[in-house]
């Protein structure tokens, strides 16, 4: 058995890089960058000047909205290119999500996504975790936050009408959702994801979130 390193614990690590050249090849809703670079080798590898193709995502909100009284979690169905083009399933369910707007608070940018797709206000919201979606892809890095609701207020419909949003919001109850996980009847990242995370640990983090709004 080889003796552990540094690079051998079960961690993200910092790795020095310089980018020598970055060119914006198209500038829309996600930007597409070339990068030219070169980064510190890892192991006995010798260091090496690479290009590297890279979207733009920045950061993005995911909401978890769940209702402690009904034990369930909010998720939405809309069309999505990507999954048509990928699967045979054209309306994924997915959870609310979005793009953080520059300078704005995180948990503010998740409170306006979550009313925006579903018209759900949260009675509170807190940060969970963070995924980096697709790191070989993107630089977007996916926050991923809890949000106490109330699905009695669910009308069932969200979505802009002046971003062409067609969004149906679905109150599932849990145990459901994570059946439906399990059995691969979802293929949405972040919904997986979030729905093993609250298996473990969300029905404890919303009791301690929804408590937190509780006054005497």
């Amino acid at each position: 058995m080889s003796v552990p390193t540094y690079r051998s614990r079960l961690e993200d690590q910092a790795l020095d890089f310089t980018v020598s050249e970055e060119r914006r090849v198209f500038d829309g809703f996600r930007p597409l960058d070339v990068l030219t670079l070169s980064h510190e080798p890892l192991g006995d590898a010798q260091g090496a000047r690479v290009r590297r193709e890279l979207v733009r995502g920045g950061r993005c909100a995911v909401v978890i909205p769940y209702d402690p009284a009904r034990d369930a979690i909010v998720v939405i169905r809309q069309f999505r290119i990507g999954a048509a083009l990928a699967t045979p399933h054209a309306a994924p369910l997915e959870l609310p999500a979005g793009g953080i707007d520059e300078g704005e608070d995180p948990s503010s940018g998740a409170a306006r996504e979550l009313t925006e797709e579903t018209g759900l206000v949260p009675r509170a919201v807190a940060h969970c975790f963070s995924i980096l979606s697709t790191p070989g892809l993107t630089d977007e890095l996916a926050m991923i936050f809890l949000a106490i609701v109330d699905t009695g207020q669910l009308s069932g419909r969200g979505g802009k009408a002046d971003e062409d949003e067609d969004i149906l919001a679905i109150a599932a109850p849990f145990e459901d959702l994570l059946a439906a996980v399990d059995r691969g009847a979802v293929q949405n990242g972040f919904l997986v994801a979030a729905t093993h995370w609250f298996a473990r640990h969300g029905r404890a983090h919303a009791k301690l979130l929804a408590d937190s709004t509780q006054t005497d």
